[in-house]
């Protein structure tokens, strides 16, 4: 009496996140463990990694104020280009959630279309349109804005322009994921009881839609700061962001110890914005967002 009959199905789920938990091991968390391995190891003058332990890498690089600045410009620069994306992104996203689905999809469509050529010749067709004969200059002369062309190229704001283009699709996708979850008998019982249109909006929709922009914000931040070929391409010499600082510790000094440090820093910045993201309001919408 009361026997409690195990079921045959216990294991299944199990089985089932076998092969993603194993992907996630060997993709994810054994390279960050390897790096961080390689973050704790010495170099000899010669610039052969010694394998002593040492915290001699970190000390290096927490003591140098440079690193910690070229980490706070990008973070700045993801930040501009993320609040780009969220002004420029509303207004199409917004009017996906007001079209037929059949016009929907086709637009969705087009949006991610771009995403089928390749990201470094996305972001080298820039050159030609900013340039100092591009086709924005020559517009701008033509109008009489200018009377020669504006530096428009190899600077910040062309490394601006190329990360907008680069992950405004995440933004628009996810804040329309967030404006179709909100139920339009709110907005319906708000008009009823004399808002404007515009008042429903900001009153109702918006905060109600909020944790689909936020799920966007928080995407297009981590892809603005891992990017590293469109501030290589459209930033010039000039310009440093942190994902160079990688590039040339690891590539041009064959410095891994550092290098991996330098990363791991930059790991630890986005776990700590994913978690504080997470505690605000979930995951759930930025893992719907992305798949």
């Amino acid at each position: 009496m009361g026997k409690k009959f195990k079921s045959h199905n216990d294991g299944v789920p199990w089985l089932l996140l076998g092969p993603a938990m194993v992907s996630v091991a060997f993709f994810i968390v054994a390279p960050i463990v390897f790096i961080g391995a390689y973050s704790l190891l010495g170099r000899a003058p010669s610039g052969a990694i010694e394998y002593r332990i040492t915290f001699e890498n970190w000390n290096y690089v927490f003591s140098d104020l440079f690193y910690l600045g070229i980490l706070a410009k990008t973070a700045l620069m993801a930040f501009i280009a993320t609040l780009l994306c969220a002004v420029v992104g509303y207004a199409p996203a917004y009017f996906l959630t007001s079209v037929s689905p059949g016009l929907r999809n086709f637009l969705l469509m087009l949006i991610f279309l771009p995403s089928w050529i390749s990201y470094v010749i996305r972001t080298m067709a820039w050159i030609p349109i900013l340039g100092s004969e591009g086709l924005v200059n020559r517009l701008i002369v033509l109008t009489g804005f200018s009377t020669g062309p504006i530096g428009l190229l190899y600077n910040d704001y062309s490394v601006y322009v190329g990360i907008v283009q680069y992950v405004l699709p995440f933004m628009i996708v996810n804040i329309f994921l967030g404006l179709q979850s909100v139920d339009q008998n709110a907005v319906l019982a708000a008009r009823t009881l004399g808002a404007t249109g515009s008042q429903a909006f900001f009153t109702v929709t918006f905060p109600l839609a909020l944790p689909g922009l936020s799920a966007g914000a928080l995407l297009c931040f981590i892809l603005a700061m891992g990017t590293y070929v469109t501030p290589l391409l459209l930033g010039g010499t000039g310009t440093t962001y942190y994902a160079k600082l990688i590039y040339d510790a690891i590539i041009m000094e064959n410095d891994w110890p550092v290098g991996a440090a330098v990363s791991l820093i930059l790991v630890g910045f986005l776990g700590a914005a994913i978690a504080l993201y997470s505690r605000k309001f979930g995951l759930n919408h930025v893992l719907k967002g992305a798949s």
